[in-house]
């Protein structure tokens, strides 16, 4: 991680932690449920529209975050707010941003799966889907994906996206996994739909008609009870 990187320049002067979404008391008393925010002890330095467009207006100072100048500013920036915090300074802790409810839905566009053959979301309509970004060497990725073949096959359709994955690689991980899934190779156009998306994995659920409903960022412990208990609730409502 880039922050990670600089926090190790100062040696045992600085310990950099990470806290899981979904379960991290700082996020909490902020009220973020987005991902990824960054603290300095108790300040919020930098908020997840920072880095991604989340839905709202594509302003946060280090969009788009692909692009290597926008990763080395938050870099100098983290450098001089620990330099203020060691040199004994505060840092004043950024408001959480408050974009509102921002109706999303799956895209469009034409995509091709790994056979070449066409692919739309809108084929999908009728059932709820689970779209996960997914990559070979990410244990949790692969976990989930093995949890989803369990899942009734009338509860929602299962997207699988392949992201910073070799094919060879993909193909031979899928020979192995015998996903129940229709698998993608990722494209750009797919990526920036889904801000990035911001972490490895994120999985996403829409319901029926491709309206997003929830999108879970990273591995929380309770991540299958959450898809189980949205696929309920979207039972419910059907």
């Amino acid at each position: 991680m880039l922050a990670q990187q600089v926090t190790r320049q100062y040696g045992e002067k600085v310990k950099f932690e990470v806290q899981d979404f979904g379960n991290s008391p700082l996020a909490d008393r902020f009220g973020l449920d987005k991902y990824p925010a960054l603290f300095v002890d108790d300040a919020l330095v930098s908020r997840p529209e920072d880095f991604y467009a989340w839905g709202g207006p594509a302003t946060g100072k280090y969009v788009p975050w692909s692009k290597p100048e926008n990763r080395q500013r938050f870099q100098a920036d983290l450098r001089r707010m620990l330099d203020i915090r060691l040199a004994g300074g505060t840092l004043p802790s950024l408001t959480p941003l408050k974009l509102g409810a921002v109706e999303r839905s799956l895209p469009a566009m034409e995509l091709s799966d790994l056979s070449g053959k066409p692919f739309r979301f809108a084929q999908l309509k009728g059932k709820p889907v689970i779209l996960e970004f997914w990559a070979t060497w990410c244990p949790i990725c692969l976990e989930t994906m093995t949890w989803l073949k369990t899942l009734d096959p009338n509860a929602a359709s299962v997207v699988a996206v392949t992201v910073e994955t070799e094919r060879k690689d993909v193909d031979a991980l899928l020979a192995k996994l015998k996903p129940r899934a229709t698998v993608l190779p990722s494209t750009p156009a797919l990526l920036e739909t889904f801000d990035g998306p911001p972490a490895v994995p994120t999985l996403v659920l829409a319901d029926a008609e491709g309206k997003i409903i929830r999108t879970f960022i990273g591995a929380p412990k309770t991540l299958h009870d959450d898809i189980l208990a949205e696929l309920k609730k979207l039972k419910a409502k059907g």
